[in-house]
């Protein structure tokens, strides 16, 4: 009887539109569903503030090549493809994105599939935090800024939580806790962000080997380090070089 009851409320609500009003709230949080087809069927404002444009009128209806440069709309396929094709959810993927002035920004990236009431899956919705930067307030309120000044330091080294966490006297949970409070990340993931970040401004230099900026960011081999740069960035080294 309760599914029963649940399952004729979600029948009746228009819930493209209740989503809509609801991430229109949060500018910080860019939210859209897509079909089976890849077209997006709804968005929020902050996504088309994003791509620099006006409404979302401009985005319903297309897909992500008509909105994306190539080598971001293939990357976001291969995420829709591999969502919609197994029904597995992508849960707060670190990206690197590229905004609407020509720069990059981090975000974290969720990816759900949606199905029917027979268990078909008929689309998908997702949802991108921007990662913005705390002030220095932010970070001493939650007696973090020695952490991040020694991970900014020290990326080439081999970061450990525990490690990090002892310094300020710590739990690695309590020190997750704090930082996923202040920068929505973990530990980990903040290290790979410092790290990856750093990777980006040296892949600039034409000079530098992918294999010493391997080196330079802490990774054991350049086969690990491409492995993590593209996990992020989704492209390899060698293509973000190209495409940068």
């Amino acid at each position: 009887m309760p599914q029963d009851i649940r399952e004729e409320f979600l029948a009746n609500l228009a819930t493209p539109l209740i989503c809509e009003k609801l991430f229109a709230q949060v500018p910080d949080i860019v939210f859209c569903i897509k079909n089976l087809v890849g077209s997006y069927i709804t968005a929020n404002q902050a996504f088309a503030e994003r791509l620099g444009l006006r409404s979302t009128n401009d985005i319903i209806g297309k897909n992500v090549t008509e909105l994306f440069p190539a080598y971001l709309a293939d990357i976001y396929q291969k995420q829709d493809e591999a969502v919609l094709n197994s029904g597995l959810e992508i849960i707060d993927q670190l990206e690197l994105v590229s905004n609407k002035h020509g720069g990059v920004d981090w975000h974290l990236a969720s990816k759900l599939p949606l199905k029917s009431h027979n268990g078909e899956i008929v689309g998908l919705a997702s949802i991108s935090r921007d990662l913005l930067t705390p002030n220095n307030e932010d970070q001493k309120f939650a007696g973090l800024a020695k952490t991040v000044e020694y991970i900014q330091a020290n990326y080439g080294e081999d970061l450990k939580t525990s490690e990090l966490a002892a310094k300020i006297e710590l739990s690695p949970t309590q020190l997750d806790r704090r930082m996923k409070k202040i920068f929505k990340l973990s530990t980990i993931q903040f290290i790979r962000k410092v790290k990856i970040q750093a990777a980006t401004q040296m892949l600039k230099n034409k000079n530098l080997s992918i294999s010493a900026i391997a080196h330079e960011c802490g990774y054991a081999d350049q086969s690990a380090f491409t492995r993590k740069f593209k996990a992020t960035v989704g492209l390899t080294p060698g293509e973000f070089r190209n495409n940068r």
